[in-house]
């Protein structure tokens, strides 16, 4: 039966990280999803190592927590598809969703993120607004040098690109629970929790 602990799940497959975490109470737990091709199975048997972790079912989870990009289509579309999955187990299931870029500037005003092609998506925070922009592979020695710029952690080819400049490395998961206030409620609003690749940047 379940206790009266809220039950937040959160899915980052946006970035190269693929991991998957949960908050119950006070406590949390982390799983990584491993190789992106296998994703899919793997988020499902992350939920059930979180759920024997930190003692809880499928239909105990009341909110859940993605990216909406920038970041890899595939795994945005599965971020988005796993709360279709919840929601049978429990109607009520509240969603969230930050825009990528807007979660990283939360640790860093200035943040970049590799597309597949090696350009960057770069983002900038002033005055509590991200502006975003496109960077193409040949321009990225030309931008200026940052007092600091935030990536993720696992993202080589951004950390090859920016050599030399001041790097913060971040774990997403890891601030996608620290900032979770920051999020967007979209639960009475399901037609628009959509991905960010489908709008130009």
């Amino acid at each position: 039966m379940k206790d009266n602990k809220k039950i937040s799940i959160f899915l980052d497959t946006a970035t190269k990280a693929l991991a998957l975490a949960a908050i119950k109470g006070e406590e949390f737990a982390k799983v990584s999803l491993g190789n992106p091709k296998t994703a899919l199975e793997r988020t499902h048997l992350g939920l059930d190592v979180l759920c024997e972790k930190l003692s809880f079912q499928w239909k105990d989870i009341d909110a859940f927590y993605c990216l909406l990009g920038p970041g890899s289509n595939t795994g945005i579309r599965l971020g988005l598809t796993i709360p279709k999955t919840l929601c049978a187990f429990n109607p009520n299931l509240e969603l969230y969703g930050i825009k990528t870029m807007e979660l990283f500037t939360k640790k860093c005003p200035v943040a970049a993120l590799s597309d597949r092609g090696g350009n960057l998506f770069l983002a900038k925070r002033e005055n509590g607004v991200t502006s975003y922009q496109r960077i193409d592979k040949k321009d990225i020695p030309s931008l200026p040098h940052f007092d600091q710029i935030a990536l993720e952690k696992q993202d080589k080819v951004a950390f090859k690109a920016l050599e030399g400049q001041n790097i913060l490395p971040l774990s997403i998961i890891d601030c996608m629970m620290e900032y979770k206030d920051s999020f967007e409620n979209f639960s009475s609003r399901e037609e628009e929790f959509l991905p960010e690749y489908v709008l130009k940047i």
